[in-house]
């Protein structure tokens, strides 16, 4: 197992579009009969995709039609918020959580998976990074997409500087730094044993995969 200082190299597959490496990431290393979390899970589709792997599978979303909509196709999806899950310590034997922390007080999330995963549980979760908001900042398709990208940097700057986000829609999105994430992984018990850029922009990660044990 490597310890969060050990140096991990990333592996990349360009070839391939980055969903596709994400989506892959988050249902890698499945072990059939895992009580899994999905963090935020839209429409439901990578609980399908689990649940065909032999995982038993609970989901959390905060939008309340689609919560209806995945009941409706009879999968188990609660309300609740990525900061605050309704569940008791303990409870999962892994946790999948697609590219939902950037939209999310990223501390708050991240210390609810140490919660709610049992030791020795799993995390297998999926980040924007700041070759995320750089892309839209210099190659946006208008001003309106370079406007986002700008807005999405400098809440992140904000937030690594203050532990807060910016007021109303300017606070809306962050990127996440691979530093700070091994910062919080470090403090919660969190070992980071895989790390996968899935692409980059300007030398800097686009999509950060990350897969994590807890102690």
């Amino acid at each position: 197992m490597l310890s969060p200082s050990n140096s991990i190299s990333p592996t990349s597959e360009p070839m391939e579009p980055p969903y596709v490496q994400c989506r892959r990431f988050l249902t890698g290393g499945v072990r059939g009969g895992e009580l899994t979390l999905d963090v935020g899970c839209g429409s439901g589709e990578l609980i399908v995709d689990l649940a065909g792997l032999g995982c038993s599978v609970i989901g959390t979303e905060i939008d309340l039609a689609l919560i209806e909509a995945c009941r409706e196709r009879g999968l188990d999806v609660r309300e609740g918020k990525a900061e605050s899950l309704p569940f008791v310590e303990a409870s999962f034997d892994r946790i999948v959580c697609s590219v939902v922390v950037p939209y999310t007080d990223e501390r708050r999330a991240i210390a609810e998976w140490a919660r709610v995963l049992k030791p020795g549980g799993q995390v297998y979760a999926t980040y924007h990074g700041v070759g995320y908001g750089l892309d839209y900042l210099v190659r946006g398709v208008d001003l309106r997409a370079h406007a986002y990208g700008a807005r999405m940097l400098a809440n992140s700057v904000y937030y690594w500087t203050t532990g807060r986000r910016l007021p109303g829609f300017y606070g809306d999105t962050l990127c996440q730094g691979i530093g700070r994430l091994r910062s919080y992984y470090k403090a919660l018990g969190l070992v980071l044993e895989q790390e996968r850029i899935a692409s980059s922009f300007l030398a800097q990660p686009q999509f950060i995969c990350h897969q994590l044990v807890k102690l």
